[in-house]
């Protein structure tokens, strides 16, 4: 990917950022990235393929961490505290949690954002395929992995999450690992042998 690009990309988060989408100007992200408009045309055809591409690269973060895989030779708990320390590091980032909310308040506004470029993903596939895979192996008895995944997910998700999209402070780094360790300690007490 090319210098400028990037250059360009990171002006239109800033302008993202502090003005909202509807705000930003093409002339703003230009004149902060130190480049022509027609160069920033050149790489991104508008405003909202900027945003886009913020919104991908934003849930590509999410997906990483939600790509684990059942280890059969280590602890399940510890495999689900390790899941939820990666979600927490990004639950936890103050810049992760404010392009969130920004994305989160764009997408209800302007729904036709996500519309045309919506992505596929079942996010929760790796998580589902851990749970089903340590059940299988008799460390846990799950019977519906989406479900149990869904609830993990939510435990998290319910408190360092969604409160934070409605402007609460992000966690602090004990408040995660408390949440976490309640989270996983919960998921072992419903499905664990």
């Amino acid at each position: 990917m090319s210098e400028k690009r990037e250059d360009i990309y990171r002006a239109a988060v800033a302008e993202f950022q502090e003005r909202g989408f509807h705000a930003t100007s093409m002339d703003g992200i230009s004149a902060r990235a130190g480049a022509s408009k027609r160069t920033v045309y050149k790489h991104f055809e508008s405003k909202e393929n900027l945003f886009r591409e913020l919104m991908r690269r934003h849930w590509a973060r999410f997906v990483e961490v939600y790509d684990v895989r059942y280890d059969p030779s280590r602890d399940i708990r510890d495999q689900l505290r390790e899941f939820g320390r990666e979600e927490g590091r990004l639950l936890t980032s103050p810049e992760v949690m404010a392009t969130t909310r920004l994305v989160m308040s764009e997408v209800l506004r302007s729904p036709e954002l996500v519309e045309q470029n919506e992505e596929k993903t079942n996010y929760r596939a790796g998580i589902e395929a851990m749970l089903r895979a340590a059940s299988a192996d008799g460390k846990l008895q799950v019977v519906d992995a989406e479900q149990a995944a869904e609830e993990f997910i939510s435990l998290i998700k319910g408190k360092a999450f969604w409160p934070v999209v409605f402007g609460a402070p992000v966690l602090s780094q004990d408040d995660m690992s408390a949440l976490i360790e309640s989270s996983v300690e919960m998921i072992m007490a419903r499905y664990g042998v």
